[in-house]
C-alpha cells in the first residue's frame, strides 16, 4: 500500500546508526518509492504508527521541512512531507520517477 496522508516514517524503525529522522506525509504519496537519508533507505516498510521517543542525533536544521512533489513536477501524484524530526542526513526523497531535495523542493 502506497504511503498517505498522516503516515509517520521514522529512519529509527531499522537504522539505529542514523540520524533518525521522522517525515509525516501531508498529502499524496501514491508514487512513494524511497527516502535516502544517512546512506539508508526508507520505504514503507518503516511506516509507523507513532515515532518512537528516542534521541535524534545530528543537526535539527531541517526539522519543519516541508518538500512538496508539485513544486517542480505539476505531473506527479503532488507527496507533501514534512520533516518533524531529525534530518540532517536527508539526502533525497524518489516519487512519480522524481527526485526531490531539500535544495529545489522546499516550500
Amino acid at each position: 500500500m502506497p504511503v498517505q496522508k498522516g503516515d509517520l516514517i521514522d529512519e529509527g524503525k531499522q537504522y539505529d546508526q542514523s540520524c533518525r529522522m521522522v517525515v509525516e506525509v501531508l498529502e499524496g504519496g501514491a508514487g512513494f518509492s524511497k527516502i535516502d537519508c544517512c546512506g539508508n533507505e526508507l520505504t514503507e516498510a518503516d511506516k509507523v504508527s507513532a515515532a518512537a521517543e528516542m534521541e535524534r542525533a545530528g543537526s535539527d536544521d531541517v526539522t519543519g521541512v516541508i518538500i512538496d512533489e508539485s513544486k517542480n513536477n505539476p505531473d506527479s501524484c503532488g507527496l507533501k512531507i514534512k520533516v518533524v524530526a531529525g534530518g540532517a542526513g536527508l539526502s533525497s526523497i524518489t516519487c512519480c520517477g522524481n527526485t526531490l531535495t531539500i535544495a529545489n523542493d522546499a516550500v
